[in-house]
């Protein structure tokens, strides 16, 4: 597809190229002049319009991934790793406002989320589990936090941060620690909070323990050295937050706050087709063994089962949660077969 704007009377030229050149049946390779759909709203819009000129409208999620070869991690700015745009939501009762504009993307009406990931590696690295939940949790406050869309200093403890409860220590003059945790990403591989679990629709409300939030928590000292923050620790090593105004979050304050999820748990959505998109700028060819790799991660992420201990080895990774394993089994993520989808 080739997209050409001309504005009269001036010398500026738009021009955007955009053209499937693979499809296989877990994901789909697209052209385009540059990977920077992650902060160029413009070629995001194209690269998804192109997808659905050869695809039904049958996905709930599409990821679109860079073809990265030098793993230049930060090419959409410092830290960025991964994003989602929300484009259409039903959905009341969570973090998220209603809104439908699917249409921009090629979406006639199915289409909930955008997932752009900086490189493939990241569909199990905990980043796409991330991402995914921002479906649900957005500009909408669901506790007080400083990490806005995100968990802060609290005891949610899941994809979008906080620590869990049971590691919570109170040190005295307003100072406490967590174990090892982040306020907006979760440090380890951890499957969905319970709170997280509710706001997609995947745990009854009765579930959902009390959140414990440290409303205006901050990290001991701010822009520290690397000196200054082993000092600012406690006896096993943890950093040091510290907080003057602490809350207590019941489902039902919460539930008061947002209104009643709806759809409930019984009737919400737990099945979900998803698309891979691989994105390349044509420079550097994509590689056999990369192609293989993306289609093991996708399955590996897909699968109704925990990821095979023999990746793990692989990977020299722990433990690393797909879909099925951080929603307990209550959900599940489709992706092959993508090509019965072809139009």
């Amino acid at each position: 597809m080739l997209c050409l704007s001309l504005v009269s009377g001036c010398t500026s030229v738009r021009l955007t190229i955009v053209e499937i050149t693979e499809h296989s049946d877990n994901f789909v390779v697209i052209e385009t002049l540059k990977t920077d759909f992650g902060i160029n709203r413009t070629r995001l819009m194209a690269v998804c319009n192109e997808f659905y000129r050869h695809y039904e409208d049958e996905f709930d999620v599409l990821v679109l991934m860079a073809h990265n070869p030098a793993r230049i991690l930060d090419q959409w700015g410092d830290g960025i790793r991964g994003k989602l745009d929300v484009v259409r939501n039903a959905e009341v009762g969570t973090g998220i406002k209603t809104r439908d504009f699917g249409r921009r993307y090629g979406s006639g009406g199915r289409l909930k989320g955008i997932v752009q990931l900086v490189h493939p590696d990241l569909i199990l690295s905990g980043v796409l589990l991330h991402e995914i939940m921002h479906l649900w949790i957005g500009e909408i406050e669901v506790i007080p936090t400083v990490s806005k869309s995100h968990w802060g200093f609290s005891s949610v403890g899941g994809q979008l941060g906080g620590f869990q409860r049971d590691e919570l220590n109170f040190l005295g003059e307003g100072k406490y620690s967590a174990g090892d945790f982040w306020p907006h990403v979760a440090i380890k591989s951890t499957p969905y909070s319970p709170l997280e679990m509710y706001l997609a629709g995947w745990l009854p409300p009765d579930e959902v323990p009390d959140v414990w939030v440290a409303e205006d928590g901050s990290w001991l000292i701010q822009g520290a050295t690397e000196e200054e923050r082993k000092n600012q620790r406690d006896e096993d090593g943890n950093k040091i937050f510290t907080a003057s105004k602490i809350s207590t979050w019941s489902i039902e304050q919460i539930i008061e706050k947002l209104g009643p999820r709806s759809p409930d748990f019984e009737d919400s959505q737990k099945e979900f087709r998803i698309a891979f998109v691989l994105v390349t700028d044509g420079r550097v060819p994509v590689r056999d063994t990369e192609t293989s790799v993306l289609n093991l991660y996708i399955e590996q992420f897909t699968r109704q089962g925990p990821v095979s201990d023999w990746l793990l080895k692989q990977l020299q990774y722990e433990q690393r949660h797909n879909f099925w394993e951080a929603t307990q089994g209550v959900a599940t993520m489709h992706a092959g077969g993508l090509q019965s989808f072809r139009r």
